[in-house]
């Protein structure tokens, strides 16, 4: 079942999505940590900062090795990319905002809440959307 699952095409797009994931993740959270902590930034602005410093940093692995993208048209590709992560930030945040105010937990627990709810639905979007073949 196991070597199936490394065989199917999706599946290991998924497995590499998740290895750039924890990449960006940890330099999301590190911007993320170091802004709220250190510098006092409201953890909405520390976590939009965060969060699109990852994702900067994972477009170029996910175009070359995740989905092995052609290139596109000039920025169309990058242009596609961030229109999925500007609504996934968009959704993120507002799940911040709930978690943190509404339930009580702290910003950096939510925002580790906020990373996980976001990871399938970025897959799906940058695999439907910005690098289907």
């Amino acid at each position: 079942m196991i070597a199936k699952l490394l065989k199917n095409k999706t599946s290991v797009e998924f497995y590499k999505f998740i290895a750039v994931g924890i990449w960006s993740t940890i330099i999301n959270y590190g911007v993320f940590y170091i802004l709220l902590e250190f510098l006092n930034v409201n953890y909405l602005i520390a976590s939009a900062a965060g969060f699109i410093s990852g994702v900067y940093a994972g477009y170029g692995f996910n175009r070359k090795w995740t989905f092995k993208a052609k290139q596109e048209k000039k920025y169309t590709g990058i242009i596609k990319y961030y229109a999925v992560y500007i609504v996934s930030l968009i959704l993120s945040l507002l799940f911040l905002k709930v978690v943190v105010v509404i339930v009580g937990i702290d910003p950096k627990i939510a925002n580790i809440l906020a990373i996980g709810l976001t990871t399938c639905t970025n897959f799906v979007g940058i695999k439907k959307f910005v690098f289907k073949r």
